[in-house]
């Protein structure tokens, strides 16, 4: 069900940001929703796979589509018929990506677009990916009093500041310039995740350990 759903937010997020997709002439949400449920409806998937964004159709390929669907077609019944009628509210948002992997979400409000998320939330550690980039910003900047958020629970008890420290600025500096140039050079890496565990296969050989604890995402281990 949650791939059901992201094949519909993709789907939407294509069209409310001006972007055209291939096979598609509609330029407003409620036409592209109706147009997806009728190519859907009538089994046309090449049509449907074509009015998905270019993010997700890097992502997936038409098979990968086609599977999905098949594997939730009970759901994919009751989807279409919610998309044919008519929307109780329709929305337009935007994410705007900067820096190194940074993003800010925006809505539009009686036609003017206006940030929706935290501007100031450096470290955020709402989801694996989000916490891993969070994690190496706060060791490039040396803000080891952040950095110690991103410990475990079986290790924080144990673990100070000037711990952290001596661990990623002591005797090992250029292992560690080394491990942070690989994490950055994978920040896009598939990452796998079962409840409150995740892990990030990179670099042929490596692999970061998240744990989910007290509502946030935490490294236990980089490498």
């Amino acid at each position: 069900m949650r791939q059901l759903r992201t094949l519909t937010v993709c789907l939407v997020l294509s069209m409310t940001t001006g972007c055209p997709t291939r096979g598609s002439s509609v330029n407003h949400p409620e036409q592209a929703l109706t147009a997806y449920a009728r190519a859907l409806e009538q089994g046309n998937l090449d049509a449907a796979y074509a009015m998905m964004s270019s993010e997700f159709r890097k992502k997936y390929t038409r098979d990968d589509f086609v599977a999905m669907l098949k594997n939730h077609s009970h759901e994919l019944k009751q989807s279409i018929a919610q998309l044919k009628g008519k929307p109780r509210k329709v929305e337009l948002e935007a994410r705007v990506t900067f820096g190194e992997g940074d993003a800010l979400k925006l809505v539009q409000r009686k036609g003017r677009w206006q940030i929706a998320s935290d501007p100031v939330d450096f470290y955020g550690q709402r989801t694996p990916r989000e916490a891993l980039r969070s994690f190496i910003r706060a060791i490039e900047r040396h803000r080891y009093d952040v950095v110690l958020r991103f410990v475990p629970n079986k290790w924080a008890e144990t673990m100070t500041v000037e711990k952290l420290k001596e661990q990623w600025e002591g005797g090992k500096r250029e292992e560690v310039a080394t491990l942070l140039k690989n994490l950055k050079a994978n920040l896009e890496a598939p990452i796998h995740r079962k409840e409150d565990r995740a892990t990030m296969p990179y670099a042929d050989r490596f692999e970061v350990r998240f744990v989910k604890e007290d509502g946030v995402w935490k490294i236990e281990d980089p490498d």
